[in-house]
């Protein structure tokens, strides 16, 4: 079976470049019933997905050009996942899926260095039905294997809910009371990147986070750095095709990893020196506690460790991360990045 991953540019950005990449899923079912649509059993099912990654879009490749997008990765397997769950294993369209925790792995980074040729990715997905209730999963467990032009080279993995719609309101309501009620601590522009004259911070430039589109730049200049400790407004653009989110929705998932790899890389080439050019982030690991409404600041804080050398006597430097809204914190992170020149 054949779907459509469909990321279009928004009306408001006529200048971005957006292309729709097609994927096709095929079913591995592990029971003569699971070769019937809608007929799949609330248990462990696998999955075949491959597409080509995208050549030219505003968002999946916009950098340096040094490594495959890992964005598009993971974005991939959380479309195909939404698919399953709806179409084979029966969940009802009105439960939203939220993420309970995240991961990604880089195993093997030649095949993600562009070779100048289109290049195929394939992802072996297992997906394992969790809090089964009447036949329909409360939950999946996601891991997804890549391979890029048919090398081994990362994995990927997730813990999904799907929550009955009045939860999931509840859940918000309480939430935002929470972040409303919750008092900022004040913050002023990190010293070291403001003007002696007091003026405003300049704006984070998409170089110094491996892009070169402006509207690809979630993260704003640190407003403080305090005992080591980074903290960055996250926002999307409006109306940004992936970063933005619909009104009166959460904040979308893939704001998550994109804004700890782009904190992650300021704070590196600040403390450390990482190129950004040339740095890939290896390792990603997240956990979500709770929703963040996109109508609310949100920031993010930032810590590097020290750079070690890996096997090969490349430079990595270890971040940990947290996502608040007021007091509330949202989203907890670990990644790596790795410098490859």
């Amino acid at each position: 079976m054949d779907i459509t991953f469909t990321s279009q540019p928004a009306a408001s950005a006529p200048d971005s470049r957006g292309r729709t990449a097609p994927l096709h899923l095929l079913h591995r079912p592990v029971t003569p019933e699971g070769f019937l649509l809608d007929a799949t059993a609330a248990e462990e099912q696998h999955f075949a997905l491959s597409a080509e990654l995208p050549g030219d879009h505003g968002t999946f490749n916009d950098g340096p050009g040094t490594f495959h997008d890992l964005l598009f990765v993971a974005e991939t397997l959380r479309q195909a996942t939404h698919f399953v769950a709806h179409q084979y294993f029966r969940v009802p369209a009105e439960r939203p899926a939220v993420f309970v925790s995240s991961g990604l792995d880089v195993l093997d980074l030649a095949p993600w260095r562009p070779t100048g040729r289109p290049a195929h990715l394939t992802l072996d997905i297992t997906l394992v039905p969790v809090d089964v209730v009447g036949g329909v999963p409360r939950g999946l467990d996601c891991r997804g294997d890549v391979a890029i032009d048919g090398v081994g080279c990362g994995s990927a993995s997730a813990r999904i809910q799907f929550l009955m719609p009045g939860v999931y309101r509840s859940h918000r309501e309480v939430g935002r009371r929470e972040s409303l009620r919750s008092t900022a601590p004040v913050v002023r522009p990190l010293a070291s990147m403001t003007a002696a004259s007091q003026e405003e911070p300049p704006a984070v430039t998409p170089e110094s986070v491996g892009r070169r589109d402006p509207r690809n730049v979630i993260v704003g200049t640190p407003l403080r750095a305090p005992y080591g400790e980074f903290v960055l407004p996250v926002a999307g653009d409006p109306g940004h095709e992936v970063f933005s989110a619909v009104p009166g929705d959460h904040v979308p998932g893939p704001v998550f990893l994109e804004a700890s790899r782009q904190a992650s890389l300021l704070a590196a080439a600040e403390l450390h020196g990482l190129r950004p050019a040339h740095a890939m982030l290896t390792r990603w690991r997240a956990s979500f506690r709770g929703f963040g409404d996109a109508d609310l600041p949100l920031t993010c804080t930032v810590v590097a460790d020290e750079p070690v050398r890996d096997e090969a006597d490349r430079p990595t430097v270890r971040t940990r991360l947290a996502f608040s809204q007021g007091s509330r914190v949202l989203c907890t992170a670990s990644a790596v990045l790795l410098q490859d020149c």
